[in-house]
């Protein structure tokens, strides 16, 4: 059950990850064609709350594993996706633009990680070993 949600949990991740590339690449192109796109704007930085979002519940789907599984990586890596993805809100909100997009990337490669091992097929020892 565990491992079912968060694997339910990491692919919404993926997917407002996804969305906010969007939002932000769009809101970039704004930057430089003008006007500014507010609605891009605003769409972005809610979405950016979604992510966050998203993240506290792999956090909690990633507890529940570990205490059922006693897998620790992916609790450990969502502790990570969280502080990043706090950096990212500051470092928009402070207009760090440059920082902003280079992280924003990486954070997309790392969420696409977390997805990816989240649904990665378990060999059968492991499944033997833990009676799943």
């Amino acid at each position: 059950m565990a491992l079912r949600a968060l694997r339910i949990a990491t692919t919404v991740l993926f997917a407002l990850a996804l969305g906010q590339a969007g939002f932000g690449s769009g809101l970039a192109a704004s930057l430089i064609t003008r006007p500014k796109s507010e609605a891009l704007e605003t769409a972005h930085l809610v979405n950016a709350y979604l992510v966050v979002t998203a993240v506290v519940v792999c956090l909690v789907a990633s507890l529940l594993l570990r205490r059922d599984e006693g897998t620790s990586w992916p609790l450990w890596f969502a502790v990570a996706l969280l502080v990043v993805v706090v950096l990212q809100i500051v470092l928009g909100k402070q207009r760090v633009v440059g920082a902003h997009l280079y992280l924003g990337v990486l954070y997309l490669c790392a969420v696409t990680t977390y997805c990816s091992y989240a649904w990665r097929h378990r060999p059968a020892s492991d499944r033997v070993t833990t009676g799943r």
